[in-house]
């Protein structure tokens, strides 16, 4: 893996809920760690769901296994150079062992 292909600036968010003071919660995200990592678009869909058509892309990001520790765990989303779309984790794997991880996510709507 080329180090000069991580040109994308990841940042890595968690959802928090927060009491509303009417019985209910709001949720809000909160950039906790700021990576930088290779992501490559790999497919996108159009689906129809409940009458309404939705449009999903899933994308690879490849980030160091350093960078990947230091999030504490793997329920959290992230945006690409902050854009407005947010992307839920699916799968994690190690690409070269104690080196590099590749995860598999796809846009939230």
């Amino acid at each position: 893996m080329n180090p000069g292909k991580f040109n994308n600036r990841i940042e890595v968010k968690y959802l928090t809920k927060t009491a509303d003071g009417y019985g209910g919660f709001n949720s809000s995200s909160a950039t906790d760690l700021t990576v930088w990592g290779d992501v490559q678009y790999k497919k996108g869909e159009l689906k129809m769901e409940n009458g309404a058509r939705s449009k999903y892309k899933e994308v690879e990001v490849i980030i160091r296994k350093k960078a990947f520790d230091e999030i504490s765990n793997t329920d959290f989303i992230f945006s690409i150079d902050n854009s407005s779309s947010n992307y839920r984790v699916n799968d994690v794997f190690e690409v070269v062992k104690d080196e590099y991880v590749k995860i598999i996510a796809t846009d939230l709507i």
